[in-house]
């Protein structure tokens, strides 16, 4: 009981209120109980003293026989009242009335207008007066009756009882409602700080309210709205951080491979250049011949100098982006320039050029790097073409969008190897001869430059051949 009532606010308010509320309301009874008695008597007190003293004055312009009836009519209308007349020997005497016909007249035995003990009678008030025609001095003592007085005391304690069952259902009605009054805000406060606590802000309070819990409700709502735009500020902040975080993991495993793929390649040439180069020092074998091995050696370094250009290339395309100037550029004059390059290896291997490009076509880029990525296209598409095979090249706008095709046919690429033709220094030859393979940085330069351009591409097999597609 004890824990409840600790953990349990509802509880400790409607207790409180309970007992505050029961307290008061016994000493409300109380001060009635001896309030209204002494109340009571005051006025009775006074209301007797005016009736006296209006008595006192008849009195004083009347005889002693002829007071009788104004002490008859005295005593008429007030009730529970004793009064006794003395003269100024202190003797008592009989009050005078509308039947007396003698004056004065001696009491022994006491004179009382009421069957009612001495005991019931408080407050004796006395008063001196003279009837008319005579110098005689007489007192008047009234007391009043304490009947009335008792009867009041009486009934105010009969109903305690029943007064103090009122009293208990008051207390439990009245704390209900100010309890359920009061602590059901709390309770929607407490609620909503839960969810807050979860960091959940799909809520809000009502603003009926214009006190201090009205305010709450206010400061809450608004400081829920800061928290939540401050949440999604800072997941979008964190969402960006780990995708740069990641991005530049990526970046740098893409260096990694990138820098041992180029240690990997230049590895062989090397070790080819230095056994021919110690055979030939020492004189040994075949090595006597140099002119046949500085022959070989020189054409090894020619092709270790163009993966060196090439990988140059591919630094300055990634690190130096920004020095690449970009402008708007005549895409079908670049295209047109292609065979002119390649015609003697197009006329050796006796390939069938076929060529569709519409005029005036206009992209925005560098121009340097545009023409190396189609140099690049078309001379692996002569490269692994096979003799008297056919090329298309292909260019036209759709809806302001440049389209390039390019399709050598009488080949395929293997389809799960498809998605790694644009791997650095990956060939699909894998007897990775210079003269069938190339170097493998080829489509790898191609896509590191149509991503600075933002170009879409790929590169799909056809029914008779490989075509490569990109989109401006």
């Amino acid at each position: 009981m004890i824990k409840k009532f600790k953990s349990s606010l509802f509880i400790k308010i409607f207790f409180i209120t309970y007992l505050l509320t029961s307290i008061c309301c016994l000493i409300i009874y109380t001060v009635i109980l001896w309030l209204v008695p002494k109340t009571y008597i005051k006025n009775i007190d006074e209301s007797l003293d005016k009736n006296v003293a209006l008595l006192i004055s008849q009195l004083e312009n009347q005889t002693p026989l002829e007071s009788g009836k104004l002490f008859d009519q005295f005593l008429l209308n007030n009730n529970g009242v004793l009064i006794q007349l003395f003269d100024n020997n202190n003797n008592q005497l009989q009050l005078p009335s509308q039947n007396s016909k003698n004056f004065p007249i001696l009491l022994t035995g006491g004179a009382a207008m009421e069957n009612i003990g001495s005991n019931d009678y408080r407050a004796n008030y006395s008063y001196l007066f003279s009837f008319l025609d005579t110098d005689d001095i007489y007192t008047l003592t009234v007391e009043s009756s304490t009947y009335e007085v008792n009867l009041i005391k009486d009934t105010l304690g009969s109903i305690f009882f029943a007064l103090l069952f009122v009293i208990f259902l008051v207390s439990v009605i009245a704390s209900v409602i100010y309890s359920y009054y009061v602590i059901k805000p709390v309770l929607k406060l407490s609620v909503i700080s839960t969810k807050m606590s979860k960091l959940d802000f799909e809520w809000k309070c009502e603003e009926k309210r214009t006190d201090e819990l009205g305010i709450l409700a206010h400061s809450l709502n608004k400081m829920s709205s800061n928290l939540s735009t401050a949440m999604e500020n800072l997941k979008d902040a964190n969402s960006k951080l780990k995708s740069d975080i990641e991005h530049e993991r990526e970046l740098e495993q893409a260096q990694l491979d990138f820098f041992s793929a180029v240690s990997h390649e230049l590895k062989t040439p090397l070790t080819i250049i230095k056994g021919q180069t110690e055979g030939m020092i020492l004189n040994v074998g075949d090595y006597k011949n140099r002119d046949k091995y500085l022959s070989r050696s020189l054409e090894i370094i020619n092709t270790m100098e163009s993966m060196v250009q090439e990988i140059l290339t591919v630094s300055r395309i990634k690190f130096s982006n920004t020095n690449f100037r970009k402008e708007t550029i005549c895409f079908s004059d670049i295209l047109k320039q292609e065979y002119s390059i390649f015609e003697d290896m197009i006329v050796k291997k006796h390939i069938n050029w076929n060529e569709n490009v519409s005029p005036n076509l206009c992209i925005y880029g560098n121009k340097f790097l545009i023409q190396k990525v189609i140099n690049n296209l078309v001379f692996n598409a002569i490269l692994y073409s096979p003799e008297e095979s056919n090329i298309f090249m292909s260019a036209f706008n759709q809806e302001n969008t440049v389209f390039f095709e390019l399709e050598n046919t009488g080949v395929h690429i293997p389809q799960s190897k498809i998605s790694k033709v644009f791997d650095a220094f990956y060939r699909v030859e894998h007897s990775r001869n210079r003269q069938t393979g190339g170097s493998g940085l080829g489509l790898y330069i191609v896509k590191t430059i149509l991503e600075q351009h933002q170009a879409e591409y790929r590169i799909s097999n056809t029914e008779n051949g490989v075509i490569f597609s990109i989109k401006f």
